[in-house]
């Protein structure tokens, strides 16, 4: 099973002959399957290209280099429902994947770089919602003509998690836009700020602020870094409104402590949304109330604006 690590489309039909010569590994399409092994999700798309879909697939294969093998070449194989689109473009090939600890890298032909935004980010979530299913990968890395995948901007894809994408069970992907933020959590000493560049989607019925205020009480991936707000903190509420942005916040955010100096919370808030762009200051109200003091000694009453004297590496 090792001749995973390059398959070709034009080879595709004879690789995936041998990855489901074992009955017990059906792609489920409309039809009716033997229940053996576990089973997984192979993503595709609808005949309107506007919403993700799934296929059930079983697989008793546990080793997860050929298992994430098995799922890649299910994932390009035409399911028989009409009405179901692969999410892989015809000229566009897998050339080959590795894995390194919880990375699996996934390497693209260079006509990946040709696809639509669109087609891209179908992509880009099928792939990486189908292979982060796997117990041992956590990240997804694209590569194109073996250098790292880049968005349209010129900037660097990076490392994908499941979390990266939205719930898009009920959700249209044409209404779904992406963008790369900066968000600031605490260092280890708690003393001082460090930047965190991630991709989020998010609805363009959802405001992007909101996604930011929520990443931040949800807390950093990276392990090098802390928290800086309650992860039972609610927002409430948030709006802008000349380039000022309103954040009202749940009485924990005044009742419960996270181990960093003062500043901290109140500028994770701030510097992460003025690095948006279009928000000059921030203002913060506890239950609609913005008469409060924060730890005493911070009025909230203040319109806050980016501190870069918090900054640290």
């Amino acid at each position: 099973m090792k001749a995973f690590i390059c398959f070709f489309r034009k080879i595709i039909c004879v690789l995936l002959a041998c990855a489901v010569a074992c009955p017990c590994i059906i792609l489920m399409s409309g039809c009716s399957s033997e229940d053996n092994g576990a089973s997984y999700n192979i993503y595709y798309k609808n005949s309107t290209s506007n919403k993700l879909i799934t296929s059930s697939y079983n697989s008793d294969n546990q080793d997860t280099y050929e298992l994430a093998g098995e799922l890649l070449s299910q994932m390009i194989k035409k399911p028989k429902d009409k009405d179901t689109q692969i999410l892989l473009p015809a000229e566009v090939s897998v050339d080959r994947y590795e894995i390194n600890s919880n990375t699996i890298n996934v390497y693209f032909s260079r006509e990946y770089n040709e696809m639509s935004d669109l087609d891209e980010l179908f992509l880009r979530a099928g792939v990486v919602k189908m292979l982060t299913q796997l117990p041992e990968i956590s990240y997804v890395q694209f590569y194109v003509d073996d250098a790292q995948a880049k968005y349209s901007n010129g900037s660097y894809i990076g490392l994908m998690s499941s979390e990266d994408f939205i719930d898009d069970s009920n959700a249209s992907f044409g209404n779904v836009e992406w963008r790369r933020v900066n968000l600031y959590f605490s260092n280890k000493l708690g003393d001082k700020l460090v930047k965190k560049t991630e991709t989020v989607a998010y609805s363009k019925s959802t405001s992007l602020e909101k996604i930011v205020v929520e990443q931040l009480i949800k807390g950093p991936s990276d392990s090098s870094m802390n928290m800086t707000l309650p992860s039972d903190l609610k927002l409430l509420s948030i709006s802008v409104s000349d380039k000022i942005c309103y954040v009202n916040l749940s009485s924990v955010f005044l009742t419960e402590m996270v181990n960093v100096t003062s500043e901290l919370p109140i500028y994770s808030i701030v510097n992460s949304l003025c690095s948006l762009g279009n928000i000059d200051g921030v203002r913060i109200m506890v239950n609609g109330d913005s008469t409060k003091n924060f730890r005493e000694s911070i009025s909230l009453e203040n319109t806050f604006q980016f501190n870069s004297e918090v900054i640290g590496s």
